[in-house]
């Protein structure tokens, strides 16, 4: 068999790469041919992969403008005549993705038929992930603590952007406070950078090496900053005073944390301004790789929509214009209100390709509801044209930390609901979490990984994989998750995760609050109250807009014996879907252990604990939502049975915390959480889980 392909173009080489592990697993023999465009002619038996293009008199290429009509930017055309395959598409990364395409279907044994053609094309353009970097982060604890070395590692970020690319994403967004000293130094602010030279020039070889191996792989990088953070060595390199660079508490009255004075300073002082300035200027020219920026005029910031605006045109913008570069800039808007400045100021200053909006699709908590409706509920576009403006949605999971997610269906709901005709793609990701040094994991018996994506990959494969083809059949995902599990036991482990997977939507879907601090629902805690009581869960209310029903209107229409639930998801159907779903995935979690044996081991012994330990989670919120719609019905009817019951739910609550507990203490360590703001670890918190009951005991009715 032939191998016909251009080897000089490094996504391809990759793409190629990956057919040859197949053929060769296979034990298919292959011969290589290099060739570009159609200099060779093809063979009878083989495999040509083609970027389609027509030569001109000087030499250059271009695309045939017939063929672009047939194909969509990083699409491919998948071919079988005879013995022969054939891989087209006008762009190098379409070409990688029909290599990965045709790779996976000869490792599965998946024949195509004499005469087939396939063609897929991205659902959303911009398939990404929000990689929250351990320098300046966004917030304190752990998981930035723990992955400093690892994301100093060109190794690990070689690693995880070869995932990235197996798994069609196309672009890497890396987010920090301030970035700027790690990453660059200007002789105008020698003085504002901490490290030595040395350790600069290492940090910039570094950066360098990441950047030039995503763009080998079709990953662009996007960087993205919090505005007017600056740190206190870069405060006193700028002879400023130290406390101009902290922000205090992140919780410090929900606002501008260390109060208005330094917000405004900040803002108004012109030394800042031109450092910012000078900042982003030498990061688009020391890294040429670079795809594009982000920041925000809302955090951390003071002033009118006007006065914000105009600093980020007279910062980043200035920048990018001294620069000489035109590249894509990412506007994020929540928390702000000022549509009609970012259209004013902000947009004006670049062409319409290179001018993005980016929202919070579901503010904190992307396992919820595959359908969010926040930008109706927010007014999010007030001042914004849609016609002209491309919009790129933020997917926050800051939902599960710990334990594998995976439920292909939910995804693709979810994706085919963002594909929207002003949506150009998205990136997820966590504030509170990086997936790099797997921490959490105690460092014996089934661990065989060392990163934590790859105990979490079943996740990033879904959101990937089913952005560029939300139609990818059941099979596939079998396959993936072959090599974790073995053939047998794939499909068992895939219903297993699928139903374990419900448990934390259907939680934050009947208990809702906004934002990552508020609420994490894996652990029950919060930043701003710690551990959510039963008094929370009775007091609390839905995810709004998506025809969740509280737990109080359904205790008031039980009373009146007239529901008005059509189309409605109920309490009690939640309740009945957390039970169900527990049963199921303990049952299957059983069934597994029985046929695994002694080969339970690495990823699937993990996971079969994962998937207990999602069992007792789903029984301990069911019972916890069931002790508060008891207490409404002893609001409602004033009988001491009702409270007496919710007793009784609470009590089994604590059996079902302690199983979880116990499942998680098998293979799990207890970690300091950033933005919760306190340790992860189910057994801290049994006293906590036992205060319930007693609460309950002294509840006299609703407060309100």
């Amino acid at each position: 068999m032939k191998l016909v392909y251009d080897h000089s173009n490094e996504l391809v080489r990759f793409g190629v790469e990956q057919i040859k592990k197949s053929l060769e697993n296979r034990g298919i023999y292959y011969a290589e041919q290099y060739a570009l465009y159609t200099a060779a002619p093809a063979p009878k038996k083989g495999i040509v992969v083609q970027l389609l293009a027509v030569r001109s008199g000087n030499g250059a290429t271009a695309a045939d403008p017939k063929v672009l009509e047939q194909y969509e930017e990083q699409a491919f055309r998948l071919i079988r005549i005879g013995e022969l395959y054939r891989i087209e598409a006008i762009d190098a990364r379409g070409l990688m993705y029909g290599c990965l395409e045709l790779a996976e279907r000869l490792a599965m044994g998946k024949a195509m038929d004499e005469g087939e053609e396939i063609y897929r094309a991205p659902l959303l353009r911009m398939r990404g992930i929000k990689f929250n970097l351990p320098f300046a982060p966004f917030d304190s604890g752990d998981p930035f603590v723990q992955n400093e070395e690892t994301c100093l590692d060109l190794e690990f970020w070689k690693s995880y952007i070869d995932m990235l690319a197996l798994n069609r994403y196309n672009c890497l967004s890396l987010w920090s406070e301030h970035p700027y000293d790690i990453m660059v130094v200007s002789p105008k602010y020698r003085a504002a950078n901490p490290y030595s030279d040395d350790e600069i020039k290492r940090n910039i070889a570094l950066f360098r090496s990441i950047f030039r191996h995503a763009a080998s792989r079709g990953i662009d990088i996007y960087l993205f900053t919090w505005n007017i953070r600056i740190t206190k060595e870069v405060a006193k390199g700028l002879g400023l005073p130290d406390a101009v660079g902290d922000y205090g508490d992140m919780y410090s009255h929900l606002i501008h944390r260390t109060g208005v004075t330094f917000n405004r300073f900040r803002a108004e002082s012109l030394l800042i301004q031109d450092y910012v300035r000078e900042m982003v200027l030498q990061l688009l020219l020391t890294y040429p790789e670079l795809k594009g920026l982000g920041t925000s005029a809302s955090e951390w910031m003071d002033g009118s929509g006007y006065e914000r605006e105009k600093w980020i045109v007279e910062t980043y913008v200035e920048a990018i214009e001294q620069s000489g570069r035109a590249i894509p800039f990412i506007h994020r808007t929540n928390m702000q209100n000022a549509g009609k400045e970012i259209k004013e100021l902000v947009q004006t200053r670049f062409n319409k390709d290179d001018f993005y909006i980016s929202w919070k699709y579901s503010n904190a908590h992307g396992y919820s509801h595959p359908e969010p409706q926040f930008e109706q509920l927010w007014n999010a576009w007030e001042g914004i044209d849609l016609a002209s403006t491309n919009v790129l949605y933020t997917v926050r999971n800051d939902d599960v930390f710990t334990h594998r997610w995976g439920d292909p269906d939910y995804v693709r709901s979810y994706v085919k609901g963002m594909a929207k005709p002003y949506v150009k793609g998205f990136y997820w990701g966590a504030d509170g979490y990086v997936w790099a040094k797997d921490f959490q994991h105690i460092d014996y018996g089934h661990k065989t990984w060392r990163y934590d994506y790859e105990r979490h990959l079943f996740q990033f494969q879904l959101w990937g994989r089913l952005a560029y083809d939300p139609d990818t059949q059941e099979e596939v995902w079998v396959y993936l998750l072959a090599s974790m599990y073995g053939d047998e036991h794939a499909p068992i482990f895939l219903q297993a995760l699928r139903s374990a997977s419900a448990i934390i939507p259907a939680v934050n879907r009947l208990y809702w609050l906004d934002y990552d601090f508020q609420w994490h629902p894996e652990s029950c805690l919060s930043e701003v109250t710690g551990f959510k009581t039963i008094i929370d869960f009775v007091n609390g209310k839905p995810m709004p807009g998506v025809g969740v029903q509280s737990i109080a209107e359904y205790a008031a229409q039980e009373k009146q014996g007239r529901f008005t639930t059509a189309n409605l998801e109920t309490p009690v159907s939640i309740i009945s879907l957390l039970n169900t779903a527990a049963d199921k995935t303990e049952m299957l979690a059983t069934e597994l252990t029985q046929q695994l044996g002694e080969l339970s081991c690495s990823h699937s012994a993990c996971t079969l604990y994962d998937l207990h330990a999602y069992a007792e989670m789903g029984r301990y919120y069911a019972c916890k939502f069931s002790a508060a719609l008891e207490l409404h019905r002893f609001g409602q009817y004033g009988e001491q049975k009702y409270r007496e019951q919710a007793v009784q739910q609470l009590e089994n609550a604590v059996l079902h915390w302690e199983k979880l507990g116990y499942y998680w203490g098998l293979h799990n360590k207890p970690y300091f959480m950033a933005r919760v703001k306190r340790m992860f670890g189910y057994p801290y918190y049994l006293n906590d889980v036992r205060a319930d009951i007693e609460l309950v005991r002294q509840y006299e009715g609703v407060q309100r």
